[in-house]
């Protein structure tokens, strides 16, 4: 399967050398010590060969291109650089497990300066949020989501990172969403959000002929009284965090049919629309590969002339309207398509049963967790350290090797994922009908 441009698989050097500005601010938050002179060479080079951030009108960026690792008089870098840069030489190439003295690592927090996006937030919280957050994804593609959706403004890449994980940790918190699953809405007794999932307004089903996994949403069951804003939410980031469970590198989007068959007046929203919009923009960037608006109603189009105004451009894009079946095999593969749709898959999308957490047996089992999140620490540590090397690479080759291993380890970070899995998530109504495996 072809990898899309811009994935940590096929970066260019100057995508990659992003890439390594937005670990370098992580690891800075996260007190990793690391040795920015290589970096630091990269930003200049790029600099003289005229290869520089470059605005919209085409001029050179160079200052907001150094303004992220600032100079001497601004945050010391300089001093550490020159105090390190002979042993790192000797170090990047010896082994993944960077050794660091105390007093390396003393000197390495003193002289960096915290970017300023995450100086309200802790950064051991920030850390374990960001692994939590993780499923299957490849680390380093799911920071590159933030970087493209933000041009490869790395500065501006950054700001986006913190906010997410600032709203998973303390707004949205779809994490302890996914994780309780249906059967923790069955035992909270929340009407709304039990009646919304008995409708199945929304129901991930299939895939685009890409391998994008497929979400479809009927409006024509939704009514405004039937659930509160927060239970409408929640609903909301369950179907978009199932819907992730679904995707398999390279593909890191799903596409969404809202089917507007028997769409009336009576099911128009706008609080719920706005939700989704925002989340998708601020906090799933690059995860939204199409947005089919299927069938609609004569009445849509004033509807859609405001829509379509909070849009961003990038996300607007993304947005097809197709009238009939061959509309949509221009997309999707017949087998992928209903058969209310006009296509062959006979699945019931009103077969919804309730989850009652019977088949949660692994969440009781804490040893067996245990082990898996062992073995889940040490990868990570492993990435980590590889990323450290990578990051002081002195040679093209040395950081091309420090990557790939990068990249092999993200591998075993996703298998990892689908072992600890059923030790840490509720077994939904996929895994329980089969559609669904981690």
């Amino acid at each position: 399967m072809d990898v899309p441009s811009g994935r940590v698989q096929n970066l260019t050097d100057k995508q990659e050398f992003h890439l390594k500005q937005v670990w370098a601010h992580i690891f800075q938050f996260w007190g990793v010590p690391v040795d920015l002179s290589e970096l630091q060479a990269t930003e200049k080079l790029l600099e003289s060969n005229g290869t520089t951030n470059v605005k919209s009108d085409g001029s050179k960026n160079k200052k907001k291109l150094m303004s992220l690792f600032g100079n001497k008089k601004e945050n010391g870098l300089n001093g550490y650089i020159n105090g390190r840069s002979s042993s790192r030489k000797r170090e990047s190439s010896v082994s993944v497990a960077t050794v660091r003295s105390s007093e390396s690592i003393e000197s390495a927090n003193q002289s960096l300066s915290v970017h300023e996006s995450f100086k309200d937030l802790d950064p051991t919280e920030l850390r374990e949020k960001f692994w939590e957050m993780l499923r299957c994804d490849y680390p380093d593609n799911l920071l590159l989501r933030f970087v493209r959706a933000r041009k490869w403004d790395t500065g501006k890449a950054i700001g986006m990172i913190a906010n997410t994980l600032r709203w998973r940790l303390t707004e949205g918190l779809p994490d302890e969403i996914i994780r309780g699953g249906e059967a923790k809405a069955y035992a909270d007794k929340k009407v709304g959000l039990i009646k919304q999932l008995e409708l199945a307004k929304a129901t991930v089903r299939g895939y685009d002929k890409i391998g994008n996994p497929l979400v479809f949403v009927r409006p024509k069951l939704h009514f405004s009284n039937d659930q509160t804003e927060q239970e409408i939410q929640e609903y909301s980031l369950l179907i978009i965090e199932q819907a992730r469970l679904f995707v398999r590198e390279p593909r890191e989007a799903a596409t969404i049919v809202f089917d507007l068959t028997g769409f009336s007046m009576a099911n128009m929203d706008y609080t719920p629309v706005k939700y989704l919009i925002s989340c998708f923009e601020a906090h799933y960037p690059e995860c939204l590969y199409k947005l089919f608006i299927h069938k609609a109603p004569w009445i849509f189009p004033p509807i859609w002339n405001i829509i379509k105004n909070w849009l961003d451009p990038v996300v607007a894009s993304k947005i097809v309207f197709t009238k009939n079946f061959n509309d949509l095999e221009a997309y999707i593969s017949r087998e992928h398509i209903p058969m209310e749709l006009g296509g062959s898959d006979n699945y019931d999308f009103d077969g919804f049963k309730k989850v009652d957490g019977s088949s949660d047996v692994k969440l009781k089992d804490k040893e067996g967790k245990e082990k898996v999140m062992s073995e889940r620490r040490a990868i990570i540590d492993r990435f980590i350290q590889a990323t450290v090397s990578w990051l002081e690479a002195p040679t093209h080759e040395e950081s091309a090797k420090w990557l790939n291993t990068k990249i092999e380890i993200s591998k075993e970070l996703s298998a990892n994922y689908s072992r600890l899995d059923p030790y840490i998530r509720s077994r939904s109504f996929y895994d329980l009908n089969g559609t669904l495996k981690v």
